[in-house]
């Protein structure tokens, strides 16, 4: 027997069993009653029983001073308290992303002007960023579950911080759109991680609201980085704007570094094992030291149809909202609003209210859905709440581009902008919690692939918007879109529908990880 190996069991029929752990010097004595109850205590062996044990020789026990192992879930070794601060820091920190796609909008025109460029090739160095962001995703995902959470956001906020201090100093369109891309390859860990990070340490029965709040900054970051950026580059030039970001993210280094343990449940289990010899957590996923996966195998999930419909519908939702606020400084430029940056900048605050609002009211209706339908029996259950509000998302579209494109009274399109805003929150935070649950030991790489998803499609959507609204005119081009939400939303629905029958029947639902996966139209298959 290797002497290396961490357990040794021997067990002989109705005899007590045994189990040496070599790292704790102690053994375990199970015995198996009448009853069918097992019973079992901990105690320490001296230190010529190892040897002993390898060579099959009984161990000498010190039976004298027993020691009771309690086991723990991976969820209850932190307090509260503990979690709310967690959640609280890497909210701030998933600010990041979407403040630096958007603190910038309302100087568009001043990047044009200053690079004597084309508003295709201003708005290019923000659909760039989404594209990186969604690629770099997979690369943190992986990496994030390999080595852990913290190294992987360390890393990452050091790559940003230094290629946002050159976007500081660009010369040419071209310098600014190349580290532009480099900026959200980096920031991109920030949501892939933190999301991961809420999956390790809330259960499923308050993942949902967790999401919610840790989504909250996040979906109003679309709407503060033009308040902010709207004043700063109004007065000192759209490069105050990358300034402010290089002092925000050392402000983000400095929060991971100080406040943000590392939360891999693996990496978490192995230290509290070793700082309390007495308890053992039992839950924690995975069991085993996790391998690297490589960055493009989770993009397989996409074949899963029990999650795919909702990926699809996040990202209908989340592309849909990106290219109407990217659109929204354009038009209210023109005549006849007229708007100056800091008149635009404010205008934006319709649509972050209605983000909070969502974010957190999203989380909370999963979390009673959840429990109303059954956690085990029916997990799509969550989603109803999101997909009955996402309706809210065309609807709103609809009045948005018909009042710019008839050039009605502003407070038309703030109205529209706050429903898609209210609606796309709601679906996010509802898929994130959902997508954790269902993929819990690849929480990471699960999150990677919404991401992945989500801004690849949000930059093809902000590149595409500008020339199509031109082409088609504002309101035909809403109407398009909200035309091919409404049939995702559908699509979605269906499945959920179908899940509920299946669920009813007993079915057993699978995925890309069994041996009896298929691809049937609601993601099921029946089993007798």
């Amino acid at each position: 027997m290797d002497l290396n190996e961490k357990k040794y069991s021997d067990h002989h029929p109705f005899e007590p069993r045994s189990e040496i752990d070599f790292e704790d010097r102690s053994v375990r004595i199970i015995n198996d009653n009448d009853n069918n109850k097992t019973s079992a205590f901990t105690v320490p062996y001296s230190s010529t029983s190892a040897a002993d044990v390898s060579m099959g020789l009984p161990v000498a026990v010190q039976t004298s001073k027993p020691i009771d192992i309690e086991e723990i879930s991976i969820y209850n070794i932190r307090t509260k308290r503990e979690r709310n601060f967690i959640l609280v820091a890497l909210s701030i920190v998933a600010l990041l992303l979407p403040l630096c796609d958007t603190i910038y909008l309302p100087a568009l025109n001043d990047i044009r002007n200053s690079f004597n460029t084309s508003d295709i090739l201003a708005v290019f160095s923000v659909s760039i960023y989404l594209f990186t962001s969604g690629l770099f995703s997979l690369v943190w995902g992986s990496i994030s579950d390999r080595f852990g959470r913290k190294i992987t956001l360390i890393i990452a906020l050091i790559i940003f911080l230094l290629v946002t201090i050159v976007c500081i100093f660009a010369s040419s369109i071209a310098v600014l759109i190349v580290f532009r891309a480099l900026e959200g390859g980096s920031v991109s860990a920030t949501l892939v991680v933190g999301q991961a990070s809420i999956a390790d340490i809330y259960p499923e029965e308050i993942r949902g609201l967790a999401s919610g709040f840790f989504f909250v900054l996040f979906n109003i970051g679309p709407v503060i980085g033009p308040f902010i950026g709207g004043p700063l580059s109004g007065a000192f030039g759209w490069r105050s704007t990358f300034i402010f970001l290089t002092i925000f993210s050392v402000i983000v280094l400095a929060v991971i570094f100080i406040l943000v343990p590392e939360t891999h449940q693996y990496f978490v289990k192995e230290r509290f094992h070793k700082a309390y010899s007495n308890k053992r957590i039992i839950d924690a996923m995975p069991n085993e030291m996790p391998q690297f996966q490589k960055p493009w195998e989770p993009l397989f999930y996409l074949a899963d149809l029990t999650i795919a419909p909702y990926i699809a519908l996040s990202t209908m939702a989340f592309a849909t909202l990106f290219a109407t606020i990217t659109l929204f400084p354009i038009y209210l430029h023109e005549s006849p609003y007229n708007y100056t940056e800091t008149i635009i900048g404010v205008l934006y605050l319709p649509n972050g209210i209605s983000l909070f609002i969502g974010s957190i009211l999203g989380g909370w209706l999963s979390d009673k859905a959840s429990e109303y339908y059954g956690h085990e029996k029916y997990p799509e259950g969550r989603l109803v709440p999101a997909l009955i509000l996402s309706i809210l998302i065309p609807v709103g579209l609809l009045i948005a581009g018909w009042t710019f494109h008839y050039k009605l009274h502003v407070i038309g399109s703030l109205i529209g902008y706050s429903l898609i805003g209210f609606g796309q929150a709601v679906v996010e935070t509802t898929v994130s919690a959902y997508l954790t649950i269902k993929k819990q030991k690849e929480a990471a790489a699960v999150c990677a692939v919404n991401t992945f998803i989500i801004c690849c499609a949000a930059g093809i959507s902000v590149t595409v918007a500008v020339p199509l609204q031109n082409g088609m005119g504002t309101g035909p081009y809403f109407s398009l879109m909200c035309g091919m939400n409404i049939v995702i939303i559908i699509l979605a629905s269906i499945n959920v529908r179908g899940a509920r029958s299946g669920s009813e029947l007993g079915w057993v639902q699978v995925g890309p990880e069994s041996e009896n996966f298929a691809l049937t139209g609601s993601g099921y298959q029946s089993f007798h």
